[in-house]
């Protein structure tokens, strides 16, 4: 390919790979009117049973995309009143015995929590328990309607190059044909093992879970039967699609036989209990990791990268696909603005300097979760395992066994974790609780009005949002003109303001702090205060922009402290590999 004088872009953006992550950013961009072309190497979707749990801060995100309700109705989405309890077993021929129970309510039951609660402790949004594959073909359906996004299947990522101006990037359809695009960035939303990633030589830190790590634990994710061998049953649909986990030490050598995880997860260690199995729908064997990109993008930050192909974990506390919406959102408005021109490069600086030190603390809470698996499993002796007995000893060690897991608690409760991931590290933070607060860099705190059903969040547009509190109409024409400077100042820089007042709404006020709040399209506060009076608008203005640094920001001690945490972390678990056999099927009777 020769090189020309003149670099010409086909499409500003060009995203590789066309998994949830990649979709969502490729919706965000649409919605904040920025072409882009999405590129997928597959042409069907997935059949794998991924995902399962879409959680509360992915749902509230969906909730400004307006996808929320639409997503909850689907016909394949669990039930509103389906169960998210988590069961603890020591097998499941029917004469096993139950260890503990992990309650959980359903999604009509944390939407009811919310609502009663309204304190901006809450999401705007309950969690929602879907397939992957049905969750993909329908934003695969709506994605194929807008007008911005160019989607491409069948196609496969080759090769890129990187200039002063933009990247080149190279791609073989389905019929042999090669593709060369031009765009300003290329996004890489293609997995776990990034060819992107690896092309662009940005490395990882971690890899995968080391072999006497993962014979110490189970496999499992969450809604899951957790079986004290080491199996998991996890029901898909609440209705007759299940998928299992099984760590192959646990199988006989040769070749995985799919029918064999089965019977052996329903059995005691060692043994086996045939079932009646309608179908497998598919099987593999895998190895969870645990690693997270080096920085998030190329030195010429044109190539940047976003969910697994800049983290990795392994599926405790079902962070893998939520964590990589939340990039996709944050990720999406970022270009939007430097794209559409008032938006400077320090926001991909920021992009990596907020989701990256954030996720660092994800992976440490998964970890935290592992680590709990590996004491569960300490407790039952190698030999002679007593915990089916009706014996004291087997008794005993039911009792013990249950007490723990109690007092550990379900692996996705992480308020924390999910919500009060900041860019402001001198606040309090614990991974199982949020604080509301909107201090900048904060998630914007969800609270209802007082008419009982509107969330302050759908109040917000689809690009900047200036939250103005005001008392009464008698005040309301000072302090608006406060606001209307700022809106003013914005329009004059190109930035998309929408203003919104408002009026005796005390309870909300309260919770929020501030009289002024301006909110990112990702819903976190970028700028507050009560007043203006000695303000430099345009300053403010062209930092939260990124065209200019903030002239009192300090490097984040906490994040160099997480960084060294993490490494300590990955230098215990990675020092050999070892896989799990999974499969999916139908009607397990």
């Amino acid at each position: 390919m020769s090189s020309t004088v003149s670099f010409s872009h086909d499409v500003p953006i060009v995203i590789v790979g066309a998994g949830p992550v990649g979709m969502v950013l490729a919706y965000q961009l649409d919605r904040l009117n920025v072409p882009c072309l999405l590129a997928e190497r597959s042409l069907e979707i997935s059949k794998w049973p991924k995902l399962d749990l879409t959680n509360r801060k992915s749902m509230e995100l969906f909730r400004i995309l307006g996808l929320a309700e639409e997503y909850r109705g689907l016909e394949g989405s669990v039930s509103q009143d389906a169960t998210f309890d988590t069961q603890f077993a020591t097998k499941l021929d029917g004469k096993g015995h139950l260890l503990a129970n992990w309650k959980l309510p359903s999604s009509a039951g944390q939407r009811a929590h919310i609502k009663d609660t309204n304190d901006g402790t809450q999401c705007a949004e309950a969690g929602q328990r879907c397939l992957q594959p049905i969750f993909e073909s329908w934003l695969r359906q709506k994605l194929q309607t807008k007008s911005n996004i160019s989607s491409k299947f069948g196609w496969t990522y080759l090769v890129h190059t990187e200039g002063d101006q933009g990247v080149s990037t190279t791609f073989v359809d389905q019929n042999g044909e090669y593709h060369v695009l031009h765009s300003k960035y290329l996004i890489a939303c293609d997995g776990g093992g990034s060819r992107i990633r690896k092309t662009a030589g940005i490395p990882m830190t971690g890899g995968q879970i080391s072999r006497q790590f993962a014979e110490e634990r189970s496999f499992g994710k969450y809604w899951h039967t957790f079986c004290s061998h080491g199996g998991v049953i996890l029901d898909q649909n609440d209705d007759d699609m299940f998928t299992a986990h099984l760590p192959t030490h646990l199988l006989p050598e040769g070749p995985v036989d799919p029918y064999e995880v089965v019977y052996r997860i329903m059995a005691s260690a060692g043994q086996r209990h045939e079932i009646k199995i309608d179908e497998i729908y598919a099987h593999s064997e895998w190895a969870p990791n645990f690693s997270i990109a080096n920085q998030y993008y190329t030195d010429s930050m044109r190539v940047i990268l976003a969910g697994d192909s800049a983290h990795r974990m392994p599926p405790h506390g079902g962070y893998g696909m939520n964590s990589g919406v939340v990039d996709a959102v944050d990720l999406g408005w970022r270009l939007a603005a430097i794209v559409k021109g008032y938006g400077g490069e320090l926001l991909l600086k920021s992009y990596n300097m907020e989701r990256r030190p954030m996720q660092i603390r994800t992976l440490e809470r998964a970890h935290r979760h592992i680590m709990e698996h590996i004491k569960l499993a300490q407790m039952y002796p190698p030999e002679n395992n007593p915990i089916d007995d009706d014996t004291e000893e087997g008794k005993d060690l039911r009792a013990r066994v249950g007490k723990f897991l109690e007092e550990s608690g379900p692996e996705t409760e992480d308020r924390g974790v999910e919500l009060d991931l900041h860019g402001t590290p001198e606040l309090e933070w614990t991974p199982d609780r949020y604080r509301p607060s909107t201090r900048p860099g904060s998630r914007a705190p969800h609270v209802f009005l007082k008419d009982g059903e509107t969330s302050i969040y759908d109040l917000f547009g689809a690009e900047w949002t200036l939250i103005h509190f005001v008392d009464d109409e008698a005040e309301s024409v000072n302090k608006e003109s406060a606001s209307d400077r700022i809106v003013a100042a914005a329009a004059r820089l190109s930035i998309p303001i929408s203003r919104v007042i408002i009026r005796d709404e005390p309870h909300v006020r309260r919770i929020w702090e501030r009289n002024m709040v301006l909110v990112r399209p990702d819903t976190h506060v970028a700028w507050r205060a009560d007043n203006i009076w000695d303000l430099n608008v345009n300053e403010v203005l062209q930092v939260i922009s990124g065209k200019k640094e903030f002239s009192r920001f300090q490097p984040s001690h906490a994040s160099a402290d997480a960084e060294a945490r993490f490494e300590a972390l990955v230098k215990g678990i990675t020092d050999g590999v070892t896989g799990g056999a999974t499969i999916a099927q139908d009607d397990i009777a």
